[in-house]
């Protein structure tokens, strides 16, 4: 199946102390590509819909310079559910994998009332279902593994 991909540049204030992109600044990446996906969805294919995070996690894998230049990040859905969607975030650059961060996110309707993923949604989401979970939406533990 696909994955959806974008690069980011990384900035100064991502880092913290000790030179190394902040976790949080991670995980605001990860939520920055499920948006753009959704974003691409809409302009592509007229998808519109609502979304709010219901569970994030992630698991970190090794430290991200904050002077790498950028970062790929590929995003591919774990589960499309009813109405809601698991998406796993994986962050890497050319030192290797540094996160990958998993959100299960809540479809709502404009009012703000929880809605079910339309039949046209659920064929463009499960676009990106990853390998072993196109029927049964299993998702695979994140490990995880302290920077410091």
């Amino acid at each position: 199946m696909e994955s959806f991909t974008t690069r980011r540049h990384i900035r100064m204030s991502d880092a913290d102390i000790y030179g190394n992109v902040h976790n949080l600044s991670m995980i605001r990446y990860a939520e920055d590509t499920a948006v753009e996906l959704a974003q691409m969805l809409q302009q592509e294919h007229g998808v519109e819909s609502y979304w709010g995070v219901a569970e994030i996690q992630a698991g970190f894998t090794m430290p991200l310079p904050w002077t790498t230049a950028e970062v790929e990040l590929s995003l591919q859905a774990e589960k499309v559910g009813r109405a809601s969607l698991t998406l796993l975030t994986e962050i890497t650059s050319e030192h290797g994998t540094h996160a990958r961060v998993r959100s299960r996110v809540i479809r709502f309707d404009s009012t703000g009332n929880r809605a079910a993923i339309s039949p046209e949604e659920r064929a463009q989401y499960s676009r990106y279902l990853t390998p072993g979970n196109q029927s049964t939406g299993a998702a695979t533990p994140i490990t995880a593994v302290s920077s410091r």
